[in-house]
């Protein structure tokens, strides 16, 4: 056996680990149309790009909107009860700023006692209003392609090279165990070839 035989477990390790690295690589590389021997060569996301940003998108809208219970969320009691204090402020506001002073003539015949009850029956009307408001709202969500639209958009912005810096960072470890796990099968894989080459010489 020629010593360069020993080799072939390492050049096969050498490989196997190149391959894995090239194909990761290949997700987001090349990020534009390269041209090759009168053929092309893109990234796989960045040439179907706009085909995940529409599938995602769809996916976003149908099972946020859809879902039941983002409708019991919006539409319980406690959802409004947090944003009454907000609310109350606004209507406060309304009632004895804008409204006098778009109708002067109004704060003339409404004293405070008329004001608090006018406040009181607005955030009546509101508490039982909000519900059924909140609900016709989200259906009509989901009957508009609004939101999926702007899904899509958003994704279609956000650059190749920060999806790949992101994916490397999250995936790390993981990606070392896929890269020693190929160059372990092919320096094994090398070390099969090598016994049948000594067995058959």
């Amino acid at each position: 056996m020629h010593p360069v035989h020993l080799l072939i477990p390492v050049i096969s390790a050498l490989a196997s680990w190149l391959m894995i690295r090239l194909f990761i690589r290949h997700f987001f590389r090349p990020a534009g149309i390269v041209k090759i021997l009168g053929g092309s060569l893109q990234g796989i996301i960045p040439e179907n790009k706009k085909q995940i940003a529409a599938v995602v998108a769809a996916a976003v809208n149908k099972e946020l909107l859809n879902a039941d219970s983002i409708h019991k969320i919006l539409s319980r009691p406690e959802t409004l009860q947090r944003a009454m204090p907000e609310i109350d402020v606004h209507i406060d506001h309304f009632i004895n700023v804008k409204l006098k002073e778009s109708l002067p003539v109004i704060s003339m015949f409404i004293g405070e006692s008329v004001t608090k009850q006018l406040k009181d029956l607005f955030m009546k009307e509101l508490e039982e209003l909000f519900p059924s408001v909140m609900s016709q709202f989200i259906d009509g969500l989901e009957q508009s392609n609004e939101i999926e639209h702007e899904i899509e958009t958003k994704i279609l912005s956000i650059p190749t090279a920060a999806i790949e810096a992101t994916f490397y960072r999250i995936f790390k470890k993981e990606l070392i165990k896929v890269e020693f796990g190929f160059a372990a099968a092919g320096f094994i894989t090398g070390i099969i070839q090598l016994l049948i080459l000594l067995l058959a010489a």
